[in-house]
């Protein structure tokens, strides 16, 4: 929503914090302490504080979400998760830091994490099915180049691709919704980065029984090829002859998004961290499958009170 629809709507901080409590409790107050469902009510001096009439306890109408311990006017809160949905490729604490007029960088850049957190919470635990693509990227800093006057003959470059030391983030489209999960690959006991069963268990996770699963001719795509629990089809495309098998056998759509991702990291965020990675990737992946901005503003809402 644009900024004017934005104020019109949440004019003041009682707006904001009624929106939010009602998020949270669409199916009615409960009390954590005796479970009662009636004579709940807002506390006079503090809207954020409930009140049971029967146990005669009070709790903060928050507590659970990514609001519980701010001290923040909360309209901040929803302004920066509707700056998040509108941003194509995302938002910096920094420009956050500008926009909200707040102090501290810190601030800017704790609410941006657990915005994403609340993103990573979306569910997609067998959805994806009939036809998608898998494909993975790499993300890091540049490969460094080798330095031509050094005598150190032990020196290996970073390559580009695989082999290089970049971090592997393995994605998967569903070809007729368009929606996308991704995942940070994590080196498995031996070490070994996107192995066959690495990616057979990821592909396990979000997809359906029979589904269709195109891939490029990087070897451990090569276990789909054998008996698999969910009886995948697999089709695989060798890029270094062709780009598509005609038909619609390709894999461009994931490679399409993996441009979007990368014009985040190194055009907006400039550098991640590995630890922070993966809630980069949970920002990109539901931004891209809640495009309309309306629905995402509520729906990222919905997950940060759950």
């Amino acid at each position: 929503m644009t900024y004017f629809e934005f104020t019109k709507r949440f004019p003041n901080k009682t707006s904001a914090i009624n929106f939010i409590v009602a998020a949270k409790y669409k199916n009615g107050y409960v009390c954590p302490k005796c479970g009662c469902v009636h004579k709940i009510y807002h506390q006079h001096y503090d809207p954020r504080k409930l009140y049971c009439n029967n146990c005669k306890s009070e709790w903060s109408a928050l507590v659970g979400t990514i609001f519980e311990n701010t001290h923040l006017d909360l309209r901040m809160w929803l302004y920066a998760i509707n700056l998040c949905m509108i941003a194509r490729k995302g938002i910096s604490a920094l420009q956050l830091q500008r926009e909200l007029g707040m102090g501290c960088y810190q601030s800017a850049w704790r609410m941006l994490h657990l915005i994403r957190k609340a993103m990573g919470k979306e569910e997609c635990k067998d959805t994806f099915e009939a036809v998608v693509e898998i494909d993975e990227t790499y993300v890091g800093g540049k490969p460094r180049k080798e330095n031509k006057h050094s005598e150190n003959d032990d020196y290996k470059r970073n390559k580009r691709g695989r082999g290089t030391g970049k971090t592997p983030v393995v994605g998967i489209v569903e070809r007729n919704s368009g929606r996308i999960y991704a995942k940070v690959a994590s080196p498995n006991k031996e070490g070994k980065k996107l192995s066959g069963k690495q990616l057979l268990k990821i592909l396990d996770d979000v997809c359906k029984k029979d589904t269709t699963v195109m891939t490029d001719q990087f070897t451990s795509y090569g276990i789909l090829d054998g008996k698999t629990n969910k009886d995948f089809i697999h089709i695989r495309i060798d890029h270094n002859s062709t780009y598509s098998l005609g038909g619609g056998k390709h894999t461009n759509g994931i490679e399409s998004c993996w441009a979007v991702l990368k014009r985040s990291v190194y055009g907006i965020f400039h550098n991640v961290s590995v630890k922070h990675l993966q809630q980069y990737v949970d920002e990109f992946c539901f931004r891209l499958n809640y495009r309309d901005c309306d629905v995402a503003f509520m729906k990222c809402v919905g997950l940060a009170v759950a």
